[in-house]
């Protein structure tokens, strides 16, 4: 149900910003700025994972995700939409570099956008819609120190295990930008901008897959939760070169 219900926001969003493009003037203006956020979640339905590294004795990454996004926002005065390049990680807080350990990672691009609720002078707020395409990457190994003798005789106790995963997300929530005049020289306007999304995978349980084997027992990833955001966007004033000497609009 929530697949759908999500699935059928994004093509109203996608359908109506299309249709009020032909007649809305304000659409054909756009103004294009890069951004780079902060994303916080939790796993916390992943608890059969961890419970079965633990019976391997492998110490299990927490609940807690931390993913770095970066973003190319464009928008006219009554729409927005972002690209975006997704750097996810998990924490494992263990200290003993001689104890197995896994880590929980992610890389991913996807999209969102949607219309303006409110824009003022100071204030934007955004009903973000949008889906992204991540895989995850599964990582166990241990810090340890080894004599060249031991990596020599048995290297396969020293190699770390590492299993791979995909799910296409979608994602809907609320988002608000503050604008700042920061640095008037250089930009246009800066944003604050935060966003609170559900995000749902589509694509079912999904078998973990190293280099030449799917693993058949280890519980599927589970990252149906909620993200809170919060980062910077940068409107470089018209005609400037800026990120990387492109121009932007």
């Amino acid at each position: 149900m929530k697949n759908k219900l999500l699935f059928t926001l994004i093509l109203a969003v996608i359908t109506a910003g299309s249709a009020i493009s032909q007649t809305d003037s304000t659409t054909r203006i756009f103004k294009s700025g890069m951004g780079i956020y902060a994303e916080f979640g939790l796993l916390p339905n992943n608890k059969a994972i961890r419970d079965q590294l633990s019976r391997l004795q492998v110490k299990p990454f927490t609940s807690f995700m931390g993913n770095i996004v970066l973003a190319r926002r464009t928008e006219s005065e009554r729409w927005f939409s972002e690209g975006r390049i997704i750097l996810m990680n998990s924490t494992n807080y263990t200290k003993d570099k001689n104890e197995r350990k896994a880590y929980l990672g992610g890389i991913g691009i996807g999209t969102d956008g949607g219309p303006k609720l409110v824009n003022t002078s100071r204030w934007n707020v955004l009903i973000p819609l949008g889906v992204d395409l991540m895989l995850y990457r599964l990582s166990i190994k241990s810090n340890g120190s080894a004599t060249m003798a031991q990596l020599v005789n048995n290297p396969s106790a020293f190699q770390a295990v590492k299993l791979f995963t995909g799910n296409i997300n979608l994602h809907g929530g609320l988002g608000v930008d503050y604008k700042m005049n920061f640095l008037p020289k250089f930009h246009e306007k800066v944003y604050l901008s935060g966003k609170v999304t559900y995000h749902q995978p589509i694509l079912g349980k999904r078998k973990w897959k190293g280099e030449n084997v799917t693993v058949s027992d280890l519980s599927s990833l589970k990252v149906n939760q909620v993200y809170v955001q919060l980062g910077l966007i940068f409107f470089p004033k018209p005609g400037m070169k800026k990120w990387g000497g492109m121009k932007m609009h």
